[in-house]
């Protein structure tokens, strides 16, 4: 009897590095469902996602009903991996660029939204037996390796990214829940977001994200570490 594939959910999946991740996890024998946006579905990168072989949902990670809605159709099935990717983009890049409009975006898409994805697909996860909550961090929110202060609201949202991670990792394991959750630096790839910029390769860092995805144990609970798999501070 053919063992029965994991599922894995990637959001932010019709480019960059999400769409890597799709790649990667299908060819890997992965079910793999890709999020974006409902105004993107006309987009030609949403083609694209579909061309990999995933399946298509969409929601927009800063509307609870539309991922309300997208939990609702997900059915019964287990939620083996979910990889919180949809982020915002790094500008402003200077302090007097930055508005209370542009604070707010970043937190909503780089912090609240992976909280409230996890949240309302946890009773999927825990259908698994051995699920894991994977989001996609940054480098950019370690306070002490800030040495320019540059990007400040991208900073501050992916900082709090990283304390959503530590707070919901510790609570899984005091409730004694399997779901494990951690944070990943993916390494600064040339994406859209990035504006194209950055000295790492997709196709190199792409395969050890994955690996360290799938190696990731419950010793790892709450932690941030680079695609290899070595711990970051916070």
């Amino acid at each position: 009897m053919a063992p029965v594939k994991k599922n894995v959910l990637i959001t932010g999946a019709n480019r960059g590095i999400g769409l890597s991740l799709c790649k990667a996890f299908i060819a890997r024998n992965y079910n793999v469902f890709g999020s974006v946006r409902p105004e993107s579905r006309d987009d030609p990168s949403v083609a694209e996602l579909r061309k990999t072989g995933a399946s298509v949902i969409e929601f927009d990670v800063t509307d609870e009903s539309t991922i309300a809605a997208a939990f609702d159709s997900w059915g019964d099935k287990p939620l083996d991996i979910l990889i919180n990717n949809a982020g915002a983009p790094t500008r402003p890049r200077m302090w007097d660029e930055v508005t209370a409009e542009a604070l707010i975006d970043k937190f909503r898409v780089n912090a609240v939204g992976p909280f409230i994805v996890s949240q309302i697909f946890m009773p999927a996860l825990e259908k698994s037996k051995s699920p894991k909550i994977i989001n996609i961090a940054s480098n950019a929110g370690q306070i002490a390796a800030n040495k320019d202060g540059k990007y400040m609201a991208y900073k501050v949202s992916k900082t709090a990214l990283n304390q959503v991670t530590r707070s919901l990792g510790m609570q899984m394991e005091m409730t004694k829940s399997k779901v494990i959750v951690a944070g990943i630096h993916p390494g600064w790839i040339p994406t859209k977001l990035t504006g194209m910029t950055g000295p790492d390769q997709m196709d190199v860092q792409i395969p050890k994200i994955v690996k360290t995805i799938e190696s990731i144990g419950a010793s790892q609970n709450g932690g941030f570490m680079d695609a290899e798999g070595k711990i970051m501070e916070f």
